[in-house]
């Protein structure tokens, strides 16, 4: 990529280097300068409308967008072109952001697609976190008291901890691949980037010399990164304490000229602690903390995220900030509210008085139950596994719930939700249950009195919440069960620490969308001939069925890809009850069916469904759609 300077001169995109007007190739690095950076109004992927650049580091250029289709609004990243011209660069991107795409801890930003464009372009389609980053947020603000850096750090160790038991170290944490939103709990940290600085692996010396491209980033990479060694979670807590530092200090804990002189000092030199740096008071705790962070030998620092982020939650829950869900970062109250929380947090450590902690817990505890009611909504009574103790969900409510206590050795805890459609019609209706970090959790929808469900969804594993898109709601009353999914030999988990949350809404009408229920040619929706109808496989065992609405001749039905899922088109003809299968490309693409001489109104359906037998494909794909459509084949 390339800019034009006032002096009609090509500026490279990749070295910065001045080139004569009409050049194609930057005389300094070789780069191509041909390709234009994409503008507001430009389809990438033939479905992501960009609406505006948001930024640009060292591995892509951002930009917020649109879905064409749903209007979903995301994150759009186009890697450099380092990586895309190589070919085992491209290959590992692929399997770097195939594992990234896997994570879906609320703490990281989750990946939805990625792909290479028409131009050639390395793209990753994130979800798109309103807020600022934590770069930002501390050079507007400088040191933080270590309360409130505690409390977000331990959901950035949360994040960082769950990548690494998916077998993900991130290798480029630092505070502009932490980005803070304001979420149901006040503020909440999202990681970006899992994975991604593996693609510019390389000799680090040599890269931190050149323009920019580096394995990290040189205030927060770790010895043994900086020395080019095989790298564990114990890197990733290194520059944790690197982060942790600087927000404390307001500062990072080495500074040089260059960043070979940073790189050098991480090696060489022990930081100062933060109490000794930093110009409010530090507790001793978090010098104990950071500074077993950033010991030179991994076997000297935490042995796991997990374990630091215990360590910070053993803080803030004793001698820490208290519950930092109330701060203000990231809004316009920030600077007044950073200092009522720098109070609190003077007033909760040693050297205050006990009688102070002790009012502010009873007023606290006072104000638990009307906060929790007001901001998160109401809780779940127990004991509620049968029907007769369902709690009541209104529509469009969030009802906080845990699969706390299990029932017996053999079933674990149940939770069970009466919802009620009141109206006249049928109305498509949306369900979603957040995720449990150490739980596979299954979600079921009874009728009222029945005892088997009408439909099961687990489409997402271990430690991922459930969503049932648009499923069918006759008036009256329905159950929404919620359990783990048992697994053989193993007693039932338990987790009365992580609470998940509950909710349904009824849809307003779209003719563009698929009506449920439409799992049987007995209920197969009218399709026009050159229609396009949008449709979910919602849970596993879901089947769209769709039938030719008149008489056509020369007719193929299409069905466009689906992410992650081996689509499954069945084309029937009702009239000689007959069917045939089409399923040839495979995970994450289209199928399309051969030309039908002719098709009666009615007689000609098609039916998609996921392949269950496929490898590592998923068994249905709550969050996305699919088109199918009947289009004619002139010259037949």
């Amino acid at each position: 990529m390339a800019s034009t300077a006032p002096d009609g001169r090509s500026v490279c995109g990749a070295c910065g280097k001045s080139n004569p007007p009409g050049s194609q190739f930057c005389g300094a690095c070789g780069r191509s300068l041909a390709r234009a950076q994409p503008i507001p109004g430009d389809i990438i992927a033939d479905r992501y409308r960009v609406v505006a650049k948001i930024g640009e580091g060292a591995m892509g250029t951002v930009y917020r967008a649109e879905h064409v289709q749903i209007s979903k609004v995301m994150a759009i990243k186009l890697l450099h072109q380092e990586v895309e011209q190589n070919p085992e660069s491209v290959a590992r991107f692929h399997r770097e952001a195939e594992a990234a795409s896997r994570l879906n801890h609320p703490n990281t930003v989750h990946v939805f697609d990625f792909g290479r464009t028409k131009s050639g372009s390395l793209y990753l389609v994130m979800e798109y976190v309103d807020g600022d980053d934590l770069a930002k947020i501390i050079a507007g603000r400088g040191a933080m008291p270590f309360g409130r850096v505690a409390y977000f750090c331990a959901q950035v160790a949360g994040s960082v901890a769950d990548a690494h038991a998916a077998g993900v170290i991130h290798r480029d944490l630092k505070p502009e691949n932490i980005v803070i939103a304001e979420g149901r709990d006040g503020e909440r940290p999202k990681v970006l980037d899992f994975g991604l600085a593996k693609l510019f692996e390389g000799n680090v010396e040599a890269q931190v010399t050149s323009s920019g491209t580096i394995v990290g980033t040189p205030y927060y990479m770790s010895p043994e990164q900086i020395q080019g060694h095989e790298l564990d979670g114990r890197s990733d807590v290194y520059a944790l304490g690197a982060i942790m530092y600087e927000c404390t200090v307001g500062e990072p804990p080495f500074d040089a000229p260059n960043p070979v002189g940073v790189l050098s000092k991480h090696l060489s030199e022990d930081p100062l602690p933060p109490s000794a740096r930093s110009p409010l008071s530090v507790p001793a705790e978090a010098d104990e903390i950071i500074m077993r962070c950033l010991q030179k030998d991994p076997a000297d620092r935490y042995q796991s995220a997990e374990e630091l982020r215990q360590a910070l939650i053993e803080y803030v829950t004793t001698v820490g900030s208290g519950d930092w869900r109330l701060s203000t970062v990231g809004n316009s109250a920030g600077r007044s509210g950073t200092r009522r929380v720098g109070e609190i947090d003077s007033l909760f450590t040693r050297r205050r008085r006990p009688w102070m902690l002790l009012l502010l817990l009873t007023l606290a505890a006072a104000g638990v139950a009307a906060w929790q009611l007001a901001v998160r909504g109401p809780s779940e009574r127990e004991p509620n596994h049968l029907a007769k103790d369902a709690n009541r969900l209104p529509e469009d409510t969030e009802m906080q719930a845990y699969l706390g206590q299990r029932l017996s050795e053999d079933s674990g805890d149940v939770d069970l939700f009466e919802i009620e459609h009141t109206g006249p019609e049928r109305r498509a209706a949306e369900l979603e249950v957040s995720s449990i970090p150490n739980m596979n959790v299954v979600v079921e929808l009874l009728r009222s009195g029945a005892d088997q469900p009408m439909l099961v969804s687990n489409s997402r594993g271990l430690g991922q919440g459930e969503r049932v898109p648009n499923f069918p709601l006759e008036t009256g009353r329905y159950l929404i069960r919620v359990r783990e999914v048992r697994v053989a030999g193993e007693l039932p988990t338990e987790n009365v620490s992580d609470e998940y949350y509950v909710r349904w809404q009824l849809l307003d009408g779209d003719p563009s969308f698929e009506r449920e229920q439409n799992d049987s040619l007995e209920l197969a929706e009218p399709l026009g001939l050159g229609d396009e109808r949008r449709a979910w496989i919602g849970w596993p065992g879901d089947v769209d069925t769709f039938c030719l609405e008149q008489d056509a001749d020369g007719v193929i039905a299409q069905v466009s890809a689906l992410a992650e899922v081996d689509l499954v088109l069945r084309i029937v003809d009702r009239r000689s009850e007959r069917s045939t299968k089409i399923d040839d490309k495979g995970v994450g693409r289209g199928e399309t069916s051969k030309p039908r001489r002719s098709a009666e109104a009615g007689k000609l359906c098609i039916e998609v469904s996921a392949d269950p037998t496929e490898a590592n494909a998923r068994s249905a794909q709550p969050d996305e759609t699919y088109g199918v459509r009947f289009i004619s084949a002139p010259g037949l």
